[in-house]
Formats: C-alpha cells, structure tokens, sequence
C-alpha cells in the first residue's frame, strides 16, 4: 500500500463523506455497538462533561478513506494533569476497534493511525484503548505499534466475555448439550410459567414501546444502580428497532411484567445487553425460561453464528455458553511529554511494586 496520510474531524457530524461510507460500508462485519450509529447514541447521550469528538482519518493515495479511529479527548486529570484521549467506548460497550477498510492493508492502516495521534490539538499526554480484542491481531499488535511511535504502553485486563458458537444447530440440538440441572429447570419452570404468564420478543418500534416500559418498570424497581445516563438505553432500543436489530423478550404475569431483556441481532451476532426481572416472580424462573424462549428465537428464526454476553464473568453465563474469551486495555503514555514521560516512570514503578510482592499481597 502506497505512503497513507491522516486527518482529525472534530465531532461525527463533521466526518467526510469518504470517512462516512467507510464507516457504514464496513458496518456487516461490526457488532452492533461498534457501529456509527451506535457511536452517534453515545456522543449524543452518554457523554461527560468535558469530552470532545475526534475522529483519526486515514486516507490513502487516490483520497480513499481506508481507516478510522473513533476518540473521547478529555480535559487535563489527575495529579499529573494528564491530557488523554480515550476510545469512543463506554461502560456500555462490549468491544472497541479501529474501522479498517477489509480490502486495506490492515498493519499499514493502523499504524498510520496511531501516528495520527500527535495530531490531535491540543497535544495530548496519553491514549487509553479499551475494551479490545485480546490477541496479536488486536491488543498486542497496537500496543506495538505504539511503542515503535515513541510511547511507553501497558496492557490491562477489562472483563472476561461468555460467547456461543452455535455451529449450525438448532435449538433443540443447542438446548439437548445443555448441562441436565438447567435443562431440567427451565423445562419444568417454562410448563408452570406459561399456565400464569404471557412471553413475547418485541422487534418492530411500536412494539418496543411497551417491551420497554416494561423493562424500565422493573429495572426502576430493582436492587441495580439507576443508570447513569437514563436516556441512552430507551434510544438504543428505538435505534435497534428502526434497524430490525431489535429482540426485547418480556414476560408478563397477567398485566404486570415480571422480566425483560434488550437483545440485538445483526448479521448472524446476536448480542444479549440488558436483562431484568422482579424479583417478585423469583420462584418463577422468569429470566431462565424467557432467556431459553430468546435462545430459541436466535437460533431457529434468526439463524445467528454467534450469541454473546457481552461483558463480565458471572456464573450464570457459562450456563449457556460455550467460550469465553478476554477483553483487554491498552493504556499509553507519550515520551516525548514531559507530562507523558512522568506518567510512565510512574506506571512502570506500580508495575515493578505489584511484581514483587508475594501473590497474597496483590
């Protein structure tokens, strides 16, 4: 691949037109929230004080865009006062990457990337990359690239991610490899449950409505913490919805909803992003049997590859899953910084602290 060159765009409304398609050609093989759309959601209501949009743009000799890399830049913090950029990622994402173009030269195309970092005005201290693909084609080889730019980088755990890889199964063969104890449960409960109980998966947007209050009503009236952003979970089910992405099983017991659950479907990926129940219908088994009822739904109607958890490892999620793979961070300081230069002496002497104390210490 001839010399790429880089450009930053300033918000995603200020994106090119070539950084645009790019983004939305690339978008099949995306999971959901990798996506521009998805990315709009958050700048648009999950956003902190103080965060600007930054986008690095990598072009190459005939003008096509061929990489993007989707940034938060923030306000100096810290005892250091360090000025960072951070992935366009939040709590709320499963996954972030770099959009390279599928017929680029991938290594070519993120290093130019990186190298677009000192672009970025005014000067920042450090890059913070998270939650990436572990592995030598993700994590390991942009941390690389960034220390061949003159950074000083370490990686750092996220959270362990439960997947399914379905193999072309059906649900009755999926469900017959099940371990006996949850086979057993969710037959015997899925029988009473349905003498009492109405299930369904809402996909169009005016079905979202209702799926979605009830999902609210008993999140509201949960042990879990309020969300921190109210808005962005409702819009990211009208978004899902509108795309036909959506899959939001609810279960009622008579008119009063005893759970939910904001799944999305995307090209063979269905992703599991939100569950709720009251805990009023605990000895119901609400969750499992509405949990098998959207299983069922993915793998015989939607026909999907894969069914993700997306984040954490709770116990329940090996349950119904067959892998488990990790999510990492790559967190970089740039040398030639005066502030960049003190962060990563500091970072290398946690490193060194942690290292040698005994395992029961750590």
């Amino acid at each position: 691949m001839s010399a790429l060159t880089t450009r930053i765009a300033d918000s995603l409304e200020a994106l090119p037109a070539p950084a645009r398609e790019l983004w939305l050609r690339e978008e099949p093989a995306l999971q959901y929230d990798q996506t521009l759309g998805w990315s709009e959601l958050l700048v648009r209501h999950a956003s902190e004080p103080g965060e600007t949009v930054r986008v690095v743009c990598a072009y190459d000799s005939a003008g096509r865009c061929v990489g993007l890399l989707p940034l938060k830049v923030g306000a100096r913090e810290g005892g250091l006062g360090l000025r960072y950029a951070r992935a366009l990622a939040n709590y709320y994402s499963s996954v972030f990457a770099p959009i390279v173009a599928s017929d680029a030269e991938r290594d070519a195309v993120l290093r130019a990337l990186l190298a677009g970092l000192r672009a970025l005005t005014p000067a920042i201290d450090a890059v913070d990359l998270n939650p990436l693909p572990a592995g030598e084609q993700a994590a390991d080889r942009i941390a690389e690239l960034l220390a061949d730019g003159g950074w000083s980088t370490e990686r750092y755990f996220r959270f362990g991610n439960w997947y399914l890889e379905v193999g072309g199964r059906s649900y009755a063969a999926y469900f017959g490899g099940l371990a006996s104890q949850l086979r057993n449960t969710v037959t015997r409960k899925d029988k009473k449950l349905r003498t009492q109980a109405t299930i369904g998966i809402a996909q169009t947007p005016e079905e979202a409505e209702r799926g979605l209050a009830d999902y609210e009503r008993i999140y509201a009236a949960s042990w879990k913490k309020p969300e921190p952003h109210p808005r962005f979970v409702p819009e990211l089910v009208r978004h899902l919805a509108a795309r036909g992405w959506l899959r939001l099983g609810w279960v009622r017991v008579g008119e009063e909803a005893a759970a939910a659950q904001i799944w999305a479907v995307k090209d063979g990926f269905a992703s599991i992003f939100k569950l709720a129940y009251d805990e009023r219908f605990a000895q119901l088994s609400a969750g499992s049997v509405l949990t098998a009822e959207l299983m069922k739904h993915t793998l015989d109607v939607d026909r999907v590859r894969i069914v993700d958890y997306l984040t954490g490892d709770d116990s329940y999620k090996r349950d119904w899953m067959s892998h488990r793979q990790e999510r990492v961070g790559v967190r970089a300081y740039r040398r030639s910084s005066p502030r960049g230069a003190l962060a990563a002496c500091a970072s290398a002497a946690r490193a060194w602290l942690r290292r040698g104390k005994p395992a029961d210490q750590k």
